[in-house]
């Protein structure tokens, strides 16, 4: 094996026909963003003159000299092997002190270990716990197994779903809550649409609201705005809707339905032609009829608050040769009723699949499964959709020169 740099085409050609992990941050979109800001470094690894793997660099000037360096989650290599990996690593790391390095950052994309929906480690042939020990053998040290949401660090754990299966088969391997809500929120005739450019702020209106709501650490809308741009060749974002005229049509359709079938009952036992079962089924439908009128009347309430038509929740998803992302997303608890990201998510789902890919990654998770954990209420939606839940390594780093870094560090500028 050898590595040598390679033209920015040569990296595009590659990532062209790549379809195994690759994280949003190594797309040749985001390379053309960030190389527009920052130097940037393209490494190609080759096996038998075949191009296997590249690496995507970027760095910043600290002390004039000296530069800081990230791989934005990669190096990506194809098949991977952990012998490829550390050769590839031996390789980057000879690159970057040849460029005056300071420091390096990974933040590799790959699995360290494999999870059920529940939380709990499984036996996998995925698991590669030696990839730890392949960056600190190299002379990097470990952030550790994170929990939480660090600043700058990518959240180690990821929900994910296979969606090679029939659509019917998802619909099944759903836990009854989230099937219930799905098929339900297609029943009421909730919509979806895609945002234009134009709209962005619309989508970062109902993000940072559902952001300050639950507590996440925050994102700033300029950050948010910028990705939305950036990716935009690669992504949908997506607002779920209901028009409530159209519903309440629906639902008064119904309740004429139920009222015939009630009356045409009723009239049967008044002729003396019901039976038992038929005295039975006549109480069912009095309370259907009861149950209906009472929510054409909650929807009839709604819409005098709101308006016929209801924004319910937004959502980005980022898509690659290997899978599609759910990034970002936002909605309104005062419509939840509707279900909107329940909708959102199963038509994604589907816009997934029609796209040919079989993963569907339902992204971040703290990797804290208990009640107390800050992010409960998000693990236990992705939950309901059966994922298996991928740990990735973390983030390692790496110090060239420890004395001009303590330098770099007493002067704030690292």
């Amino acid at each position: 094996m050898q590595t040598s740099p390679i033209q920015e085409e040569t990296f595009k050609a590659f990532m062209a026909d790549y379809d195994s992990y690759c994280h949003y941050l190594h797309d040749p979109l985001y390379y053309d963003y960030i190389s527009s800001l920052q130097e940037t470094h393209l490494l190609g690894l080759y096996e038998d003159e075949v191009l296997i793997g590249v690496s995507m660099l970027s760095s910043r000037s600290v002390l004039k000299r000296y530069r800081m360096f990230t791989s934005h989650t990669g190096p990506l290599i194809q098949p991977f092997s952990n012998e490829r990996l550390q050769f590839f690593l031996k390789e980057i790391d000879a690159y970057v002190k040849g460029k005056n390095g300071l420091k390096m950052i990974h933040s590799p994309y790959h699995i360290y270990q494999m999870r059920n929906a529940e939380g709990e480690v499984v036996e996998s042939d995925m698991n590669n716990h030696e990839i730890v020990d392949i960056y600190r053998n190299q002379g990097y040290s470990h952030n550790g197994f994170t929990k939480q949401l660090v600043t700058e660090e990518l959240l180690r754990h990821q929900a994910v779903l296979d969606i090679s299966m029939s659509e019917e088969e998802l619909l099944k391997s759903m836990d009854k809550t989230t099937r219930y809500n799905t098929r339900t929120s297609e029943q009421m005739g909730v919509r979806l649409r895609y945002l234009e450019e134009n709209e962005y702020d619309k989508f970062i209106d109902i993000y940072k609201d559902t952001e300050e709501r639950i507590g996440f650490d925050p994102v700033s809308s300029q950050k948010i705005r910028k990705l939305l741009h950036v990716l935009k060749d690669r992504s949908y974002l997506t607002l779920s809707y209901i028009d409530l005229e159209e519903y309440l049509n629906r639902l008064s359709e119904e309740l004429e339905a139920l009222e015939a079938d009630r009356l045409d009952m009723q009239n049967k036992l008044d002729g003396g032609n019901g039976t038992k079962r038929m005295k039975g089924r006549l109480n069912e439908l009095k309370d259907l009829t009861a149950n209906k009128e009472k929510r054409i009347e909650k929807i009839r309430g709604v819409q005098a608050e709101y308006g016929s038509i209801i924004e319910l929740s937004a959502a980005m998803y980022y898509y690659n040769n290997h899978e599609m992302v759910y990034l970002f997303s936002g909605s309104y608890p005062e419509h939840s009723m509707f279900m909107g990201t329940n909708y959102t998510t199963w038509q994604m789902i589907k816009k997934a699949k029609s796209l040919g890919l079989s993963r569907f990654n339902l992204s971040g998770l703290t990797g804290d499964f208990t009640e107390d954990s800050k992010d409960y209420g998000v693990y236990k939606f992705k939950k309901g959709y059966d994922p298996f839940i991928e740990e990735l390594p973390g983030t390692f780093e790496k110090v060239f020169n420890r004395p001009v870094y303590k330098l770099a560090e007493k002067l704030r500028k690292v």
